[in-house]
């Protein structure tokens, strides 16, 4: 038997679990900036002009600082859809296209805050640099979003993996079978293993399906605790797919020891019986 490649296959399977761990921990835990003041941008009884434009060129260049942290990320999002193995041509189209349509907003944005700056219009000004946070909701949505349909389709990857190893698995369960040992508990285990990685890619393609049509609220309350409420579902999804994974794991390292424990009564029966 070779267990060599199947060790080999468990251990890329444990990798991307583990994977899998780290950005479900990323992605559960809400990414956020410090707040962009505005309160310098109102001139205040006795603050000279001076003064008060120093305070506007730090804020807009706070700002222009959080909308260029946004873009390297959006970036960094998108290079990591393109490298997706699993999700459909037109899914990974709709989160590229989402993310490209950020990106333009956030270069106008900038476009429009240097021109409010130049302009000394210190009320456009204002709103336009709070919509950074009320209205694009990048770091509330977009970066989760595409977060998610990255870890589901990792999951799909090593789902597509143990698929592969359960038919190694039940080949070598049988051949010990023919043999003559009891691997009863293999074949439960087995069917175990089968089930929990059926139900890790449905779990995954549920998360995807829930957020793959999501939207930035602009301010829409209501659409602001949809959009909460599908992410909070798809994190769910991501982690029973994780969970089924890391009891698939578990039933193919059982199934290995026991093949092993099988091999080894039959080599010592041989040699017993050419004594």
């Amino acid at each position: 038997m070779n267990y060599k490649k199947i060790n080999q296959l468990i251990i890329s399977i444990i990798m991307g679990v583990a994977l899998i761990s780290m950005n479900a921990t990323a992605f559960a835990q809400t990414t956020t900036s410090s707040p962009i003041h505005t309160g310098a941008l109102r001139t205040r009884f006795g603050m000279n002009a001076s003064t008060s434009a120093a305070r506007i060129t730090q804020t807009v260049n706070r700002a222009d600082a959080e909308i260029k942290n946004r873009i390297n990320a959006l970036n960094e999002l998108e290079s990591r859809i393109n490298a997706m193995q699993k999700l459909s041509n037109d899914e990974k189209n709709s989160l590229s296209s989402q993310i490209q349509a950020q990106i333009t907003a956030m270069t106008n944005l900038e476009t429009q805050i240097t021109a409010d700056e130049n302009a000394n219009n210190t009320s456009t000004l204002k709103t336009d640099i709070q919509s950074i946070t009320k209205s694009y909701r990048i770091y509330a949505l977009i970066l989760p979003q595409g977060t998610i349909a990255a870890t589901a389709d990792r999951i799909m990857t090593i789902a597509s993996a143990m698929t592969t190893l359960s038919g190694t698995l039940q080949t070598r369960i049988t051949e010990a079978q023919s043999a003559g040992a009891d691997m009863s508990s293999s074949n439960s285990a087995l069917a175990d293993f089968n089930a929990k990685v059926s139900d890790a890619n449905t779990q995954a393609q549920a998360a995807i399906s829930g957020i793959s049509s999501l939207t930035p609220d602009n301010g829409s309350s209501t659409l602001m605790q949809s959009n909460t409420t599908a992410l909070k579902a798809a994190r769910s999804d991501i982690k029973k797919a994780q969970n089924d994974l890391l009891t698939a794991r578990q039933d193919a390292s059982k199934i290995v020891s026991a093949i092993k424990a099988a091999e080894r009564l039959r080599a010592k029966a041989s040699t017993t019986n050419s004594k």
